[in-house]
């Protein structure tokens, strides 16, 4: 997979989203009223009618993408698709560059190009589904989609319908593990058809400081890379997993672990950064100080402290 240029990391650390710290619920992405937390394309893409997110567009289609970028997550959402029905829900895609990401095909059954590698749940392309979902339209379906890292898993109504590896899919290679979802808009060719979306939520994996530490010890580099960008947004509840990592870790953890306390305290001592959060990584780092049995990695706590000016 291909490492995120510098420039995107700075980027990253402005956009990267987590919900709350340990937070293991559903955040509401769609309110049911309007566009908040989206940017549309086109005005004439979607609409909010009676709680429901809808486009009627047709031919080429317009689409919305979040205003948050994701890497790890579970999405919920229902969908239901008109008789000429043509959508897709878009994850981890740069916007400027359509070719990223992938979607997971949302389509009725109306025209004869929808095999199995092109039909509702499939990802669109590159993986096709092993178990087919019932596609009747006029109907509301639930779909969750999870992305855990390299693997991801598309389920609808509960049965899985689609698994993969994307270490193991050759045209997946090169793609980025972090950025926008989206949803497309309706691409069947015959106005006044429709998609219809409802109960958009998400649960940020990436909130969860255990989830976050494990991706410190995968052999991705990029993994790692992501997991630091969390642990930075994360800030003080990260300190102590971040100094036992240093202190009990194998070699290559011992250096992620530093370098992340090293990010999480530097962004602390920033004078943007509110001065409540400058107290709790500074309480996290002296706590830390006194627990840790490794002589240098409380000498290292003892001198990024130094950073975060009282």
């Amino acid at each position: 997979m291909k490492i995120i240029p510098h420039a995107i990391i700075v980027f990253s650390l402005i956009t990267f989203s987590c919900s709350s710290p340990g937070n293991d619920e559903f955040v509401p992405l769609f309110n049911g009223k309007d566009l908040t937390g989206w940017n549309l394309q086109n005005t004439a893409g979607f609409e909010v009618i009676d709680g429901e997110l809808v486009t009627r567009s047709f031919g080429s289609g317009t689409d919305i993408y979040t205003t948050k970028m994701y890497s790890n997550f579970i999405l919920q959402l229902d969908f239901m698709l008109s008789e000429v029905g043509n959508s897709g829900v878009f994850i981890r895609r740069d916007q400027s560059r359509p070719g990223t990401g992938f979607e997971v095909q949302l389509l009725a059954p109306w025209t004869p190009w929808r095999d199995d590698l092109h039909c509702t749940g499939s990802l669109y392309g590159h993986v096709a589904v092993t178990n087919r979902p019932d596609e009747t339209t006029g109907h509301w379906y639930r779909m969750e989609i999870k992305c855990d890292r390299n693997n991801l898993t598309v389920s609808v109504d509960g049965e899985i319908t689609t698994a993969a590896d994307i270490d193991t899919v050759k045209t997946m290679e090169g793609m980025p593990f972090t950025g926008y979802i989206g949803l497309q808009g309706n691409h069947a060719e015959k106005e006044g058809q429709y998609a219809k979306f409802r109960n958009i939520s998400i649960q940020d994996l990436d909130a969860d400081p255990e989830y976050v530490i494990k991706g410190f010890k995968n052999n991705n580099r990029e993994f790692r890379y992501i997991s630091r960008l969390a642990a930075i947004h994360l800030g003080a509840v990260m300190i102590g997993p971040l100094a036992e990592m240093m202190s009990t870790g194998d070699p290559m953890e011992k250096s992620e672990a530093k370098q992340a306390l090293f990010d999480v305290v530097a962004k602390a001592s920033d004078p943007l950064t509110p001065a409540k959060e400058k107290r709790k990584v500074r309480s996290a780092v002296s706590k830390s100080i006194k627990r840790v049995s490794s002589e240098i990695t409380k000498d290292y706590l003892i001198w990024i402290s130094g950073m975060i000016i009282k």
